[in-house]
């Protein structure tokens, strides 16, 4: 029997430690839009000897090693496990609240764009810029349950890239919570280190193809008008790869997959520095950690381990050409941020994925040309990852590269 295009998935499940291969239940299914999946690979080993009937003797296999990519969309709780791999750290705990009696807050007032508190500090309550958060039971009804993004933190005053009701009366009997989970990159001497096992199974075929002790090394978010946010994921292995066929067939034992619809374009929103960019018409942004998987003399041919490189952030994105306040920005060096909000289509508060990349410049701008079609005339913004970096300022800003938020607590 042949394999049809469809009849198929790929499941994935972290390993408790290298060389320990993951099975049974709780793997999870990754679901995937194309991509060149797993490969096996080993080095041609050529024989120098010389033969005197001008043929060749034949070679030998080298070193093995295994890698793969998946395409896939960007959909609430699909692809925590990753994420968090690709950052070397850990999810938060889940739903940080906030009430009048958290840091000696007492009381706030509402502005425009502003939650001022009479006295306290949001800072030691643990409010940091890129987040998103919610006000529940306070005063003004219109300001509950909605997703707010924090674009600045005082001790007293809370800036919002979103309207609110403006209320000068002091609610003493407020709550704000931080939905779902926070990642920022680990630690200096606290990186994480995590290896996974990764199965693709054919129905057709009754067999998979099992790889371990694969490292998540590449995760790309891109979008379009008129269609999903895409990710693809990449992962580098030590060449571990085996076929697993009939009663062995499954590898993991019923892995979970995720439901959640894939999230739209239409309901993401860019915020490009100071401003929300209505006119993007394209997006991608990249994290490369840069693996390694070095060949050695050894009977197995594998590579003793995976090893990755610093973080590396990059990103691209055109707009409708309004202004040359691009142009401006890459002249003066300006450091920039940008965060994307992701949310489903449903009655606020709305679940949602949150990418924030504090501290960057540009590092081109390119318009179109001028042409005698109609249309207009875009800007193409390019971020490469040598310029974008960690953010140093402390206090109220994550000390981290990018921060992703989630809104679900598992």
């Amino acid at each position: 029997m042949y394999s049809e295009n469809w009849n198929g998935y790929i499941a994935f499940k972290a390993q408790s430690a290298k060389g320990s291969q993951a099975s049974g239940a709780d793997a999870q299914i990754l679901p995937t839009s194309g991509g060149a999946g797993g490969l096996l690979t080993k080095q041609a080993v050529e024989s120098q000897i010389v033969r005197r009937d001008a043929q060749q003797l034949r070679g030998r296999h080298g070193s093995r090693r295994t890698a793969g990519s998946y395409t896939s969309e960007l959909g609430i709780g699909r692809a925590d496990p990753i994420w968090e791999a690709l950052m070397r750290s850990a999810w938060s705990s889940a739903d940080l609240a906030i009430t009048e009696a958290t840091a000696g807050l007492t009381s706030i007032t509402t502005t425009a764009n502003t939650i001022v508190a009479a006295a306290g500090s949001w800072i030691t309550a643990g409010v940091r810029v890129g987040d998103v958060w919610r006000l529940t039971n306070h005063a003004t009804a219109a300001n509950n349950g909605r997703n707010l993004r924090i674009t600045g933190v005082t001790a007293l005053t809370l800036t919002v890239a979103d309207t609110l009701v403006e209320d000068a009366v002091a609610d003493t009997a407020f709550t704000m919570t931080r939905p779902g989970r926070v990642l920022i990159n680990g630690a200096a001497g606290a990186l994480s280190k995590s290896y996974f096992t990764i199965e693709e199974h054919e129905y057709d075929l009754d067999a998979s193809e099992l790889y371990t002790d694969c490292r998540w090394s590449r995760g790309m978010i891109s979008m379009q008008p008129d269609g999903m946010l895409n990710t693809e994921f990449g992962w580098t292995g030590t060449g571990q790869a085996a076929v697993v066929e009939s009663g062995a067939a499954p590898h993991f034992t019923s892995p979970a997959e995720p439901t959640a619809l894939s999230l739209a374009a239409l309901e993401a929103v860019v915020r490009f520095g100071t401003e929300d960019v209505a006119d993007l018409t394209s997006f991608d942004f990249t994290m490369d950690l840069q693996p390694v998987s070095p060949a050695v003399i050894s009977a197995t041919g594998y590579a003793p381990d995976v090893f990755l490189g610093v973080f590396l952030a990059s990103l691209n994105m055109t707009f409708l050409r309004q202004d040359l306040q691009a142009l401006a920005d890459f002249d003066d060096e300006t450091q920039l941020s940008l965060h994307l909000l992701a949310s489903e289509n449903e009655t606020a508060p709305a679940d949602f994925f949150s990418l924030y990349v504090p501290n960057f410049s540009l590092g081109g701008v390119a318009k179109s040309a001028l042409s005698k079609a109609g249309g207009a005339r875009t800007a193409t913004l390019s971020v490469p990852s040598s310029l974008v970096g960690k953010d140093t300022r402390g206090g109220a800003f994550d000390a981290t590269t990018c921060k992703i938020q989630v809104s679900n607590a598992t």
